[in-house]
């Protein structure tokens, strides 16, 4: 410890800060010749002193080593306080979402345990349920997903049953029509868009952001939903012209 005029600081040799921060001796030469981590001060016989201040900048470079980033790519964050605040911002919210799906992970895991104590669930519940909350897991905000596993979880048996059974007969009319060029201000393209937009609606609630998110999720995607929904059903021949057609076809049921 060396005085200031008021308070006491302390100060580590390069021995000492390896012995309570558990990294080598070597380790820190190393991130000295680097200039990565170089002590603030120097015995009158050159030994290294670090201060409180190379104690907190170490923290740092142990946290990015920890979230992956080289020693290069360390050194630039490091000079780059901005930098540094984006990097450590983008990986908070992967943390975020970490979180959330661990969550979501857990209650399923209760969920799961809770049916192993009760009866057997019927299948058509657990294709409903596992619709609801993973389908759409990749293409929506944490929040969105969030929104979306409530809604999962507020719907009745009847209502994860009518799910079930509404995806593939209202999917397989809209090919049809589709694959006939059926007009889609057509009665019966207008009845099936309206039961797309009731499917839509239990599966979104209100939320206008979260169908449009549902919207460019089956613009993307849309045709390995199909193969799982419609395992049996031929699918070659359906291009990107099908998520115009339902597009427009859910604009004029409207």
């Amino acid at each position: 410890m060396t005085g200031t005029e008021h308070v006491k600081q302390p100060r580590w040799s390069v021995g000492a800060l390896a012995k309570v921060t558990g990294l080598t001796v070597r380790t820190l030469h190393h991130y000295d010749e680097l200039g990565l981590l170089r002590p603030s001060e120097r015995t009158a016989s050159g030994h290294r002193r670090y201060t409180e201040p190379d104690l907190q900048r170490l923290y740092r470079i142990r946290l990015l080593r920890q979230l992956g980033m080289s020693l290069d790519e360390i050194g630039e964050a490091l000079a780059d306080p901005a930098g540094l605040r984006e990097v450590l911002t983008a990986h908070l919210e992967q943390l975020d979402d970490q979180v959330w799906r661990l969550e979501t992970l857990r209650r399923q895991t209760r969920g799961l345990l809770d049916q192993l104590d009760g009866p057997r669930p019927d299948p058509a519940d657990l294709l409903a349920l596992f619709g609801c909350t993973s389908v759409f897991d990749d293409s929506l905000s944490r929040d969105q997903r969030q929104a979306l596993f409530d809604l999962a979880d507020r719907l009745t048996d009847d209502e994860r049953r009518h799910l079930d059974a509404e995806w593939p007969k209202v999917l397989s009319a809209i090919i049809a029509h589709y694959r006939a060029a059926t007009p889609v201000d057509h009665p019966e393209v207008q009845a099936e868009g309206r039961r797309l937009a009731k499917i839509g609606r239990m599966f979104a609630g209100d939320d206008p952001d979260l169908l449009r998110s549902m919207r460019t999720f089956f613009r993307q995607h849309g045709h390995g939903v199909l193969r799982d929904v419609l395992p049996d059903q031929p699918l070659s021949d359906l291009g990107d012209g099908l998520w115009d057609y339902v597009s427009r076809m859910y604009a004029a049921a409207r």
